[in-house]
């Protein structure tokens, strides 16, 4: 009978060690970080909270950083065999424009100058 109790002890222990390791690695890989998105997602996140984009501006702003990003991709494919240096006036112009539709399009009204300011050119700059 001693032996009994000793198996079911022993199961209980068991049982009790894989549900709380089970536990913990369910904890550890709800706690970690999702990897980084494209390469303007730090810009976006920094535009959304230092301009206080509404979510409209915002959803606008994401549009236009995917087609920046698709239209390099192009501008890449379409370059490969080409230099980076007969890229480089074109993916500029492209830079630009998309700079302009930001301040022009997205952010809110009065906020452009602190746009192009020194303060948060720091931060990203377009390829100009």
């Amino acid at each position: 009978m001693k032996s009994l109790r000793l198996w079911i002890g022993l199961l209980a222990l068991v049982c009790f060690a894989a549900g709380g390791a089970a536990g913990a690695l369910a904890t550890a890989a709800s706690l970690r970080t999702p990897p980084e998105g494209g390469p303007f997602t730090a810009y976006e996140r920094d535009l959304v909270k230092i301009f206080g984009l509404s979510d409209e501006r915002a959803r606008l702003l994401q549009a236009l950083l995917a087609g920046y990003e698709r239209d390099i991709e192009r501008i890449k494919s379409d370059r490969m065999a080409e230099t980076l240096s007969a890229m480089e006036p074109e993916l500029a112009a492209r830079g630009r424009w998309y700079h302009e539709q930001i301040r022009d399009k997205v952010l809110p009204p009065g906020r452009q100058a602190e746009f192009d300011g020194p303060a948060f050119v720091s931060t990203w700059t377009p390829a100009r």
